[in-house]
C-alpha cells in the first residue's frame, strides 16, 4: 500500500529552540510555518497555523535524528539515547524554549516546516548480538553485548535518512524532505501548505 504523505509518520524526530538566550546553540535554521492542528495537544488550540517572515537569515535551532525501519537495528535500540543527547544535552546549553504553538521534541510530523536541522547520530559500532540453540528444547536464544556508543554528526537530515531507507526516494524519504526543506525551501512550502486552505501566499523579498 503506498501512503499518502498526511499519513506518513517516518521514524524520524526534531527538536526546535528559538534563540533567546545567548548561552545557546548558534541558530542554524529559519522556521517556514508552524501546524498548529498537528500538534494541537501542545499548543492547546484545536486549528490554526503560523506563517514566519522568510528572509534566509537563521533565527531557531533545530536538531534531528532518525533510525529507519528496520525495528532490529542498532540505531533504532538507541533511540533513547539519541533523544536524550539531542533534547537533555542542548537545554544544559541553554535551548530550553519552544516555537509557540508547537512542541519542544516531537515526531517530525508535529513539528515546524524549517529550512535546516542538525543531524545527530547515536551508534555503537563494537556491539554484538549472540545467538545459541538449545538442541533439546529446540529453540533459539540471543542476548546483546553493548559495546561503546558513540554520538556523531551526521551531515544533512534528509540524506541521512534517504540513506537509511537505502538511498531510495520512498514516500517517507520525501516526506521528510517536505518537512526540512533547505535553504531556499521555505516560498514553496508555505505556498503549498496555504494552498490547501484555499489560500494564496504572496512573499516579498524572500527566497
Amino acid at each position: 500500500m503506498r501512503l499518502s504523505a498526511a499519513t506518513l509518520e517516518p521514524p524520524c524526530a526534531a527538536l526546535l529552540y528559538p534563540r533567546t538566550d545567548p548561552a545557546a546553540n548558534d541558530p542554524n535554521a529559519e522556521v517556514c510555518y508552524v501546524d498548529i492542528k498537528a500538534s494541537k495537544r501542545t499548543a492547546r488550540v484545536r486549528d490554526g497555523y503560523s506563517i514566519y517572515t522568510q528572509d534566509q537569515a537563521n533565527d531557531v535551532y533545530c536538531e534531528a535524528f532518525a533510525w529507519g525501519t528496520d525495528g532490529g537495528s542498532m540505531q533504532s535500540a538507541l533511540k533513547g539515547n539519541a533523544l536524550f543527547q539531542a533534547g537533555f544535552a542542548n537545554m544544559l546549553d541553554g535551548s530550553v524554549e519552544q516555537i509557540p504553538g508547537a512542541p519542544l521534541c516531537g515526531c517530525l510530523d508535529r513539528m515546524p516546516v524549517v529550512t535546516n536541522a542538525k543531524c545527530t547520530q547515536v551508534t555503537s559500532t563494537d556491539s554484538t548480538v549472540n545467538v545459541t540453540f538449545d538442541k533439546s528444547l529446540g529453540v533459539f536464544d540471543s542476548s546483546l553485548v553493548l559495546g561503546t556508543i558513540s554520538t556523531s554528526d551526521c551531515g544533512n537530515i534528509v540524506d541521512h535518512y534517504r540513506a537509511l531507507e537505502g538511498g531510495e526516494d520512498t514516500p517517507e524519504s520525501l516526506y521528510v524532505a517536505g518537512r526540512v526543506v533547505g535553504a531556499t525551501g521555505c516560498t514553496e512550502a508555505t505556498t503549498s501548505f496555504l494552498s490547501s486552505k484555499g489560500l494564496e501566499f504572496s512573499a516579498t523579498g524572500t527566497d
